[in-house]
């Protein structure tokens, strides 16, 4: 949304009415006169197009389209005031002591544990624990409140969210540009090491993408993306990664992307609770503050 609804100042006036089937009454509970009252709801019922109420004796009832548009209202107003409750048990300090959450390594030293640890100490959470898992089935659920996982669901017993789609591009080192083939980088990579993590099965489907032959390369399979990473930056090869590892080195000049090809890696990253945590408020904000950090264009160091 781009802005407000021009009618959210009638909608108390409103769900009033509605609620007690009267103008008179709706005007005594919030302190306004019958022709206040009555002036909001057709202003209300003028800016949204909505025949909201007919006549029923000395009183109101809702229409069809008004039993509807209250029924939406009175769920929006329910979730406003509890967010307002909860908003302000976290104002007033009513926080957990302690706070467990599992993260991929490479995610976790990309920017994700700074975003942690950064929220621990806004909202006041004096016991921090960062553990490490890469799958669901991977994370120590009893000992872990919420967990950041690259996987597929479902997630049997959990609630999940999903926090952003893998796209997997090349990059390497400005220091091994000049070895790349610019001339016929359209169709052949050569003589550099290809940095994978997987059986070699992602460089074979980019190669295809990108109609660029393989041959002649060094394969090195390191035990994590973030090896892979760490080498690529150090100018040691190749590597097949996402943008959501590298998106700082990209900026920061430290990477760069010689080929435009990208690729769906075979998982995602999701954010994943028990069920009966899916409505913690402070794992709830947690989750909130993950998904805007990736949020296209934001700096993730920020």
């Amino acid at each position: 949304m781009s802005r407000l609804p021009p009618y959210l100042q009638y909608l108390p006036a409103f769900e009033a009415t509605a609620r007690l089937g009267g103008v008179r009454l709706a005007a005594e509970e919030l302190n306004l006169s019958p022709s206040a009252i009555s002036l909001q709801l057709k202003k209300l019922s003028d800016v949204t197009g909505i025949v909201l109420f007919q006549k029923s004796g000395r009183n109101v009832a809702l229409t069809q389209a008004g039993g509807d548009f209250s029924h939406a209202v009175a769920i929006s107003l329910g979730q406003l005031d509890s967010a307002t409750r909860a908003s302000r048990k976290i104002t007033a300090g009513d926080q957990p002591a302690s706070l467990s959450v599992s993260v991929p390594t490479a995610l976790g030293i990309a920017w994700l544990t700074a975003t942690i640890v950064d929220f621990a100490q806004s909202h006041s959470i004096s016991n921090l624990t960062i553990n490490e898992a890469i799958t669901a089935a991977e994370v120590d659920w009893e000992n872990n409140d919420l967990a950041i996982v690259y996987d597929n669901p479902p997630f049997t017993g959990k609630y999940w969210r999903s926090l952003s789609e893998v796209r997997l591009c090349a990059v390497c080192s400005p220091t091994l540009f000049p070895r790349l083939d610019l001339r016929n980088r359209e169709r052949k990579l050569s003589a550099v090491a290809l940095l994978h993590e997987d059986d070699g099965g992602e460089w074979a489907k980019w190669s295809v993408a990108a109609r660029i032959s393989l041959e002649g390369n060094t394969r090195v399979r390191v035990n994590s993306v973030a090896q892979a990473i760490a080498s690529a930056v150090q100018g040691r090869g190749v590597a097949l990664v996402s943008d959501v590892l590298t998106r700082n080195y990209l900026s920061e000049g430290r990477l760069i992307q010689p080929f435009s090809t990208t690729i769906n890696a075979a998982r995602e990253y999701y954010i994943v609770c028990p069920v009966d945590r899916a409505n913690d408020q402070v794992l709830r904000t947690l989750a909130d503050r993950v998904v805007e950090q990736l949020r296209p264009g934001r700096d993730l160091t920020s």
